[in-house]
């Protein structure tokens, strides 16, 4: 599948970062009995063999800079508890970090998508790693499409949903 396939795929849905899209003042997500759980979610077990974010992929510092995106820009729209919300974590477990990365990257915030920068988005993006307790590590996450596209999304073991 090329990049924009799975681009096209992951905008599809993501209620969470889609309300922001609709001016919501509090995102609305899939609630947790329209999806699975985590715990009922057979994992990958090539993509616990594989990069994932249970391996340290951001810094400390890369999240603490996220979190001033978050109150500068984010804010507007999101709680730090939407990214914490089922819902949310249901939606992007197993995903790849591309996936969510762009989805941000091309959609907000509400009414000027697009307008920031690649370091904002990833800074932005380990700050919502940090909220879930997913461990931080010596290098930071890169901005650039192909160290983005190495890792996937697993929430288990950092943060209980």
């Amino acid at each position: 599948m090329t990049r924009t396939a799975l681009v096209a795929c992951g905008l599809a849905s993501a209620a969470a970062l889609a309300a922001c899209q609709t001016g919501a003042s509090t995102p609305s997500v899939a609630a947790a009995d329209t999806e699975p759980t985590l715990a009922s979610q057979p994992a990958d077990r090539g993509k616990l063999d594989e990069p994932n974010t249970m391996h340290g992929v951001y810094t400390a510092a890369q999240a603490q800079r996220g979190e001033g995106v978050f109150r500068a820009v984010c804010s507007e729209c999101h709680e730090p508890s939407d990214w914490q919300d089922q819902g949310f974590l249901n939606r992007w477990n197993e995903d790849s970090v591309f996936r969510l990365w762009y989805y941000i990257f091309e959609r907000m915030p509400h009414g000027r998508p697009m307008t920031l920068t690649r370091v904002q988005v990833t800074d932005a993006l380990t700050y919502i790693f940090q909220l879930n307790g997913l461990p931080t590590g010596a290098t930071e996450l890169g901005t650039d499409d192909d160290s983005i596209d190495d890792y996937w999304i697993i929430w288990g073991g950092g943060r209980s949903p």
